[in-house]
């Protein structure tokens, strides 16, 4: 199946070649050296342990940061490399790379590209996070001597039939990773269906649990701001996608007539779409600020500040009374709701959560987040918890409560790199704990 996969790809090679060279000049496809094999980059000197973390995008990127601090910790002088495939995850890599890490973009999946970067960079292990599956650069990874792990492993209701259907190819693919650390016993299942050794699946939790937001200086910024201005009260609205704007820009339009200082911080999930939500929020005649144009000590006014940047949404929950989870007003499969509960913030999500069911439905049975059926019922919702600050504390301490509770998956990955590494990363102290910050702003407006 390897040689039938193999010749398909050179096959298409010209025609992938020549899309990625025209996606690289628009800017769409950022390090197209890089990925062929290309670095400016010298070789490591020292001959320490290291370990190749790899997600794609910004979420999974957050992941492989947050075990890479927690490695350092245990395993004195480990290499860290990064790769992310999107740019959004790459732009985390480099904030988050400690001095003499590496923040790279990955290979393409050709079988010399592959070795290229195993050779230079010499990994002893190899971190995939969800599930990033190259059937190339599976096989060089174990031809090279490293171990493959393949962790926070999920596989959503969309990919699965797919994966399904080709089950006869994955079989051989899935037959290298070492261990599978996947999210739920449903995962687990899923991973097996398609081909992954059984004895190697193991249901570890989910990472996402256990990342604590980093202190934020916009954060601080912010809420200084907001209480000089007596703004107030304050929508965080997170991830949003195509056609969730105007239904946000409609919500806040019809609050703003009840709540004259409401205040909106909107986060698209992608920044390059910024630009033209910015353009739909002047046209509806509201006033609008830039993250990349606002400084400290400028004031701030009831409106909408749009977050063009990345990395720094999720601190900024502790900001808020609300919270709208975007992704899930559009057939998307939903986001991550996990940032706001670490607040405390009382947050509302639409009827597409099939990317996080089982979180989804950990927290509707916990009466830990509010879920509206349609556009329609948004506003009304939001207006519930803005005058209902006790309705909405209840909610928010439910949430935190039910995250503290869950099982992060942390210490069983942590033990497997420190068995692949020769180390035993459990018995030293310092597993991470997630504490219970305050919720700055949440249910405190006035």
């Amino acid at each position: 199946m390897y040689l039938l996969y193999n010749l398909v790809v050179w096959i298409a090679s010209p025609l992938l070649l020549l899309w990625a060279g025209y996606r690289s000049l628009r800017g769409r496809l950022p390090g197209l050296m890089e990925r062929l094999g290309c670095y400016s980059l010298s070789p490591p000197q020292d001959h320490g342990p290291a370990v190749w973390f790899h997600g794609v995008s910004l979420g999974e990127m957050k992941v492989a940061a947050f075990l890479a601090d927690e490695l350092r910790l245990r395993v004195p002088g480990v290499r860290i490399i990064l790769t992310a495939s999107t740019r959004t995850g790459h732009d985390e890599a480099r904030r988050r790379a400690a001095s003499g890490d590496l923040a790279l973009f990955p290979p393409l999946d050709y079988a010399w590209v592959c070795r290229r970067f195993l050779r230079r960079w010499k990994p002893d292990v190899v971190v995939v996070i969800e599930t990033e599956m190259w059937p190339n650069l599976f096989r060089e990874v174990k031809r090279s001597g490293a171990s493959l792990l393949l962790v926070n492993g999920r596989i959503s209701d969309r990919s699965l039939p797919r994966y399904l259907a080709t089950r006869f190819f994955w079989r051989r693919v899935l037959a290298y990773p070492d261990r599978f650390l996947v999210q739920t016993g449903r995962d687990a299942e899923r991973f097996a269906s398609i081909g992954a050794p059984r004895p190697r699946v193991c249901v570890a939790g989910n990472l996402k649990f256990a990342i604590r937001p980093a202190a934020s200086p916009l954060a601080d910024a912010l809420s200084t701001s907001i209480r000089e201005a007596r703004l107030g009260p304050v929508l965080v609205a997170g991830s949003t996608m195509p056609g969730e704007e105007s239904v946000l820009l409609e919500s806040f339009l019809a609050l703003r007539q009840e709540f004259p200082n409401l205040w909106m911080l909107l986060a698209p999930r992608h920044p390059e779409r910024c630009k033209s939500v910015a353009a739909e929020i002047r046209s509806a005649a509201i006033p609008l600020r830039l993250r990349s144009e606002w400084q400290p000590q400028q004031s701030i006014v009831p409106g909408i500040f749009l977050l063009d940047s990345t990395g720094e949404l999720a601190a900024l929950y502790q900001l808020a009374n609300a919270a709208f989870i975007g992704g899930t007003l559009v057939p998307t499969g939903g986001h991550n709701i996990l940032e706001p509960a670490h607040f405390a913030c009382p947050t509302v999500i639409g009827p597409w959560m099939q990317n996080f069911r089982e979180i989804a439905a950990q927290f509707l049975d916990a009466q830990a987040v509010i879920q509206v059926q349609n556009a329609s019922e948004l506003a009304p919702a939001l207006r519930h918890l803005f005058l209902a600050p006790r309705d909405a504390s209840q909610i928010g301490e439910a949430a935190r409560d039910l995250l503290e509770r869950q099982m992060s998956g942390l210490q069983p990955v942590l033990e497997e790199l420190g068995n692949r590494l020769g180390s035993n990363s459990s018995a030293v102290p310092g597993a991470a704990v997630v504490s219970r910050p305050a919720a700055a702003g949440a249910g405190q407006w006035k």
